[in-house]
């Protein structure tokens, strides 16, 4: 993380300020850290503000007990008032050490926040967001995915590339010769390495994908909004200029299908899975005997790459879900910058 240092306003000719980077350390005895690490930023930057009200709230009452301790006179409201709060000022006291331990992680984290939240602002991934939300379930986009990719103020080269890979994996009909050429010269001015795409068109043609994901947006989602609790003005995050979007959770394919299977549900997805229990009697090919109670611990692997938010959206289903128990396992994981890298390498092949 980059701070600033020096003054806000520096003369004509000065130095321009230095950017020093601070670093931190988020360990299992923070409990903030344990509790939020797979959570939505717009509800990590809500939950960071409830801290700190908390925090200034116990803050001045130890220092309105100070003051009350400190009257002078010796009249009986300030006798009743003191014996009254004696013991208050005493429970304050006795917790101070913990107040300056909660004070410090909330301004870690509040500086944690702070940073992620002007990388969102800076590289306009709130308005990316609602783009690939929009591609994805096939609504009507509010700025063309070419301006998009043409414009020089939204995201990184790796942004752009990654919106135009969804565009490409989700599309039913992949864009004619003429708007390919568009797009390619579009990222190509903006600085994008296109050998992720050779290998996406590759690997498309042999998949022959009859559709995109045609569950997304469908029964069994929650929406939140994005930003909505955290733009008041008392806020300690300033989200003026950030979209305010709906958030989706909803199960990803390979938690519906864990969900089918642990729960014995019939699927289309999952029909065709091979079931194998030394336990049961030796059937025949065409029906083999299965358990009929649902399953409560299971080991998720996948041969090949896999990523954060597919491990986070299986926590996240356990949670919902007492008593279930569930490994994830993969090859290799991947953040979306090293998954690009891949396909890149891919690409040249």
């Amino acid at each position: 993380m980059e701070v600033s240092t020096g003054h806000e306003n520096s003369p004509a000719g000065a130095r321009p300020k230095k950017k020093n980077k601070k670093s931190y350390d988020l360990t299992a005895a923070d409990k903030f850290w344990q509790k939020h690490k797979g959570s939505p930023f717009p509800e990590v930057a809500e939950s960071v503000q409830q801290e700190l009200d908390t925090y200034r709230a116990q803050e001045d009452e130890v220092k309105h007990l100070k003051s009350i301790m400190g009257l002078e006179g010796e009249d009986e409201g300030a006798i009743s008032m003191l014996s009254d709060n004696t013991a208050k000022l005493t429970s304050a006291v006795s917790s101070l050490p913990e107040l300056l331990e909660k004070k410090r992680l909330i301004d870690l984290h509040t500086n944690v926040a702070t940073a992620v939240l002007e990388h969102i602002k800076t590289r306009k991934l709130d308005v990316y967001f609602e783009c690939e939300e929009k591609l994805m379930s096939k609504s009507t986009l509010d700025k063309s995915l070419l301006d998009m990719i043409s414009d020089p103020d939204a995201g990184t080269p790796e942004d752009k590339m990654r919106l135009f890979l969804i565009y490409y994996i989700s599309s039913l009909q992949p864009p004619s010769e003429f708007d390919l050429e568009q797009y390619k010269k579009a990222l190509t001015d903006a600085g994008c390495n296109l050998s992720p795409l050779n290998y996406i068109k590759q690997w498309k043609a042999f998949a022959k994908m009859a559709a995109g994901p045609t569950n997304y947006g469908n029964s069994g989602t929650k929406t939140m909004g994005l930003f909505s609790r955290v733009m008041n003005s008392g806020s300690q995050f300033v989200m003026e200029g950030v979209k305010n979007l709906v958030l989706k959770q909803q199960n990803l394919p390979v938690t519906r299908t864990l969900d089918s299977l642990m729960d014995m549900k019939s699927n289309p997805e999952t029909d065709d899975y091979r079931y194998f229990d030394p336990k049961m009697l030796r059937g025949s090919e065409s029906s083999v005997p299965r358990n009929k109670n649902p399953f409560q611990e299971a080991i998720v692997f996948v041969v090949g790459g896999g990523n954060y938010i597919e491990y986070q959206n299986l926590v996240d289903y356990t949670k919902a879900k007492p008593g279930k128990h569930v490994l994830y396992g993969c090859s290799e994981l991947f953040n979306a910058s090293q998954f690009l890298k891949q396909l890149s390498q891919l690409g040249q092949k």
